[in-house]
């Protein structure tokens, strides 16, 4: 197992966002928003979309994902990397969709200004393409991995009404993942990300986090979404070691 990979630094909320189809109303520009909602998606009304970031510098990268979408199992996408209009990386793949994302882990980082998504789903039974959620940028790895006292679960949002014989009519809203992520052994050099961070799911944003990079399929534990760090402490005194709980929940 790998260790664990972060991305709080996502370059779709910096750059420029164009792509060649687009619903009125749902432009591709959404997917600079947090929510992760449907009806605040970018939506293509055909199957094949492309959407390009255009930064205003270089920045490096490393993972592209999307979440909370409706790409079928049989979808495929091409990701283009270009840095002053030199074609840096090209790859083609399935998308492998589970948990309603998708997730492209490049072999290793790479500097770009220019990041073309291509994605191509023929065989989707909704005849349109909806991305709420995008994730474009760096990972972050600890010096160290979590331990093995994290959890994962579930949260959902249950409407409940109790008859006066006591039959109980549950209504199913929502569910989401959720992860609590115990890391006891962090080093002085993690705690800038660590704070970051906290500082980006603080203001709102979305931190993607994968428990075992070379994990396949990689949507299989992937996880995009809030996040809430406990106090960091100094559990081992003087040494370099530093303890913190990510409470990671799913951005639904």
């Amino acid at each position: 197992m790998q260790i664990c990979a972060f991305g709080y630094r996502n370059l779709v909320l910096l750059g420029s966002l164009t792509a060649d189809q687009a619903v009125a109303g749902l432009p591709v520009s959404n997917l600079q928003l947090p929510q992760g909602a449907a009806s605040l998606a970018w939506r293509s009304p055909v199957l094949t979309a492309t959407l390009t970031l255009t930064l205003s510098q270089a920045e490096t990268l490393r993972a592209v994902s999307v979440h909370r979408t409706n790409l079928s199992a049989q979808a495929s996408w091409t990701v283009v990397v270009s840095r002053a209009g030199v074609e840096q990386v090209r790859t083609t793949q399935p998308c492998q969709t589970l948990n309603g994302q998708a997730l492209l882990i490049l072999p290793a980082d790479v500097a770009g200004d220019t990041v073309q998504v291509t994605l191509e789903d023929p065989g989707n039974p909704d005849g349109y393409l909806s991305i709420p959620l995008c994730f474009i940028g760096a990972l972050w790895q600890p010096v160290r991995n979590y331990s093995t006292s994290s959890t994962g679960s579930w949260d959902y949002g249950i409407d409940e009404t109790t008859s006066l014989s006591g039959e109980e009519f549950p209504q199913a809203r929502w569910s989401r993942r959720k992860l609590s992520i115990v890391h006891q052994s962090l080093g002085d050099v993690d705690l800038p990300a660590v704070r970051a961070m906290a500082s980006v799911s603080g203001q709102g944003g979305n931190i993607l986090f994968l428990p075992d990079p070379d994990r396949v399929p990689l949507a299989e534990t992937a996880l995009f979404g809030r996040v809430a760090l406990s106090e960091i402490s100094n559990p081992f005194g003087p040494a370099d070691r530093h303890a913190v709980t990510f409470t990671l929940t799913e951005r639904l």
